[in-house]
């Protein structure tokens, strides 16, 4: 299985934890130069002091519901290596664990801002650049499980997520022709800080027990969800278009 991605130019989002973070670890030790993104500096400069090859690492300051910023994001990217091969859009928010009435404006706006509308400023951005390319590129974006099923805990987080499934499939047939490789992944139960905080908002305790209710009997952990990301990303998924590939524990076999 070719998982190489020796030299290439990756571009990662939500990159000062969780799966952002172990995307960054994984591509960094397969040799590919990374320009991680984030509003979190200080968990940027903690992911980079942590890479194999830190020389081989960028740092950016980005807010991905900001077209601008996302912009400016990429053109720092292809100053710094002239080109993009592969994207990462993994960051998000959980929103909160409430009944959908009890799901104000604000919860929905911002939610939606950062799940959907960040996917979709830096997917545009990243098929632009990559279309300018004679090689194009792969870009995998981080859904949920609940872009899969329904989810009990919040209706607008569940939504967000189904939103980024739509738009990963639907640019996937839009663009798989011209070189351009989109996919997502969905995992659920993953040990990061989001997780965390999902768990402790729970009236009584999460009924996941800390992942002992999953099939696999605990949570995944993010660098078997950056596993999964990495093939997609790699020459070995050629012939992965418009994938949405469940990393979940056994969560939505149920």
């Amino acid at each position: 299985m070719n998982m190489t991605l020796q030299g290439k130019v990756a571009f990662i989002t939500g990159a000062a934890s969780g799966v952002g973070r172990a995307c960054a670890l994984s591509f960094s030790a397969e040799g590919a130069n990374v320009a991680l993104l984030d509003m979190n500096r200080e968990g940027l400069a903690e992911t980079i002091a942590l890479l194999p090859n830190p020389e081989a690492a960028l740092a950016l300051d980005c807010d991905v519901t900001q077209v601008s910023s996302v912009r400016d994001a990429v053109q720092n990217t292809l100053s710094r290596w002239n080109r993009l091969d592969a994207a990462v859009n993994a960051a998000g928010v959980e929103g909160a664990t409430r009944p959908l009435l009890e799901e104000d404006d604000d919860l929905y706006n911002r939610v939606m801002d950062i799940n959907v509308r960040g996917v979709w400023n830096c997917m545009r951005a990243q098929i632009e650049q990559m279309l300018r390319q004679d090689t194009g590129g792969s870009i995998v974006n981080v859904s949920s499980g609940a872009g899969l099923v329904g989810s009990a805990r919040s209706a607008v987080y569940g939504t967000s997520k189904h939103a980024v499934v739509g738009l990963t499939r639907s640019a996937a047939l839009q663009y798989a022709r011209k070189g351009v490789r989109i996919n997502a992944v969905c995992p659920s139960g993953i040990q990061t800080p989001m997780a965390e905080r999902i768990v402790a908002s729970f009236q009584g305790g999460a009924p996941s027990a800390g992942g002992a209710n999953y099939p696999l009997g605990r949570y995944s952990t993010p660098g078997e969800i950056a596993s999964g990301i990495l093939w997609l990303s790699s020459p070995g998924a050629a012939s992965a278009i418009g994938t949405v590939l469940a990393i979940d524990a056994g969560f939505t076999a149920a």
